[in-house]
């Protein structure tokens, strides 16, 4: 196990009047200091003196700040430093890092060098030996977006905007700003690979080409309407990438070949001139479908997707079709983040743009560390990374802190494999797809407002697979 020293020069030199370097065992695994160390010195972020507040330690708090939602920012300092150690340090009359400096010193460190950290430490990291991790030797990969509500302050108002609903001739806007990131997720493991952050306003679509950068050539993308678009699946097919995604019923296609699962060829086209001039056209392949289960969400309803995995005796539609639904890891892996990481009226604390941009790479790195964990865990029991409790293991972990700071260095080895097998014991109910009503508590969106009647909504009477129809 690591212990994770603080000072950039190397000594435990003194900060909050302490000579030990701070540790937070528990996720060091994930992010080593050297990783950290390594990126203020490539950013210039390397505190040029020993500080009160250190870069190193301060890039520690914006992680910390993910796992410890719930507490000011002093308190979570208090969880980086060592809790016994501030309350010793306080008996000794030696003055504490304020809100104040701690706010100065994360102004000085900035997102960037939380940016480069989540790249340097960001992979797929499903084996062979994860389960649900991959479809015929393709690793499951996911690309979509989400948005987080920010603090009301006129710079982050000016920076990323409020979202506007219309009521007739009314219009209405959101209580806060809001921030949104277009992420590019494993779906096996719930690890982001790559996150970029935009203004709500801005459209998400160009931004999924420098996502889809960072796929492997043996990967299948699953991506929303969102992204639908001719450059997009062609940047895809020239890497190699295969693609799985949803496009809308008002896109018309000319059914070139129809297979006997009821998927079809068809060729899109670049701009309208060049498909009524049938110049240049991108040969992909077309699956309609809809639901006969009355209990399930979608049912009656017409779906599309459109996928370049051309061979249908390979991919059959109805596998495809179950295997997109696995999109839905990222909406799982969404709310894990805002329901259970944060769990706050207002998502994050950061009252400038670039705190903002800055907070989010560090809980995304701190959902990183606790996903790693979980999949380490899953695999000492042999079982699917997604069958454990996200929420038991944050628990787990903020637990295992203190006990672990407190422990000498010869147990930690075992307190940490402790640690991972308390992890393998919260599990999750087995799950079959999207169940509920996609509808929201509160109405600002394009979405039904959540009505009594939504709270006992009839369950599908067969499981998902079994549901599907395909159109033909």
């Amino acid at each position: 196990m690591i212990s994770i020293g603080l000072t950039e020069s190397g000594s435990a030199a003194a900060w909050d009047g302490g000579d030990q370097p701070a540790v937070l065992e528990a996720i060091g695994r994930y992010v080593p200091p050297e990783a950290i160390a390594e990126v203020l010195g490539r950013t210039g972020r390397a505190s040029g003196r020993v500080r009160k507040v250190p870069a190193m330690a301060v890039v520690w708090l914006v992680i910390a700040m993910g796992l410890w939602a719930d507490a000011d920012v002093r308190s979570v300092w208090r969880q980086v430093v060592g809790t016994l150690r501030t309350l010793l340090a306080a008996l000794a009359g030696t003055k504490l890092a304020t809100k104040s400096a701690l706010s100065q010193a994360r102004t000085r460190l900035g997102p960037r060098p939380l940016r480069q950290l989540l790249l340097a430490l960001s992979a797929p990291i499903a084996t062979s030996a994860t389960h649900g991790a991959f479809y015929k030797g393709m690793r499951l990969m996911v690309i979509d977006s989400q948005k987080f509500y920010v603090p009301d302050t006129p710079v982050n108002r000016r920076a990323f905007g409020k979202s506007v609903a219309r009521h007739t001739e009314h219009k209405t806007e959101s209580a806060w700003p809001l921030v949104q990131t277009i992420r590019l997720l494993e779906a096996g493991t719930h690890m982001t690979v790559d996150l970029l952050v935009k203004p709500q306003r801005n459209h998400e679509y160009p931004f999924g080409s420098t996502l889809l950068r960072r796929v492997g050539s043996s990967d299948l993308v699953l991506w929303d309407g969102g992204f639908y678009g001719y450059s997009l699946l062609k940047q895809a097919c020239e890497r190699g990438v295969a693609v799985l995604g949803w496009v809308g019923q008002h896109i018309i296609f000319d059914r070139i070949q129809i297979f006997e699962d009821g998927s079809y060829l068809a060729r899109i086209y670049p701009t309208p001139t060049d498909r009524i001039a049938r110049k240049g056209g991108l040969l992909v392949r077309v699956i309609d479908y809809t639901f006969d289960d009355p209990g399930r969400p979608g049912h009656g309803e017409p779906h599309r997707l459109i996928t370049n995995l051309l061979d249908a005796a390979r991919y059959p539609a109805t596998e495809l079709i179950v295997l997109y639904h696995q999109r839905w890891e990222i909406e799982i892996a969404n709310d894990e983040i805002v329901t259970h990481q944060l769990d706050r009226n207002v998502d994050l604390r950061s009252q400038t743009p670039a705190g903002v941009v800055q907070e989010l790479y560090g809980i995304h790195l701190a959902h990183n560390a606790v996903r790693a964990l979980m999949h380490e865990s899953a695999l000492s029991v042999d079982l699917d990374p997604r069958q454990l409790s996200f929420i038991h293991a944050v628990r787990v972990i903020r637990e295992a802190v203190p006990i672990m700071r407190a422990a000498s260095t010869t147990q930690l080895p075992r307190l940490y494999a402790a640690m991972i097998q308390l992890m393998a014991q919260g599990r999750l109910p087995p799950r079959d797809g999207r169940i509920n009503p996609r509808v929201v508590k509160v109405k600002q969106s394009h979405y039904l407002r959540k009505r009594p009647e939504h709270y006992h909504w009839p369950q599908p009477l067969r499981s998902f697979e079994h549901s599907v129809r395909v159109l033909n």
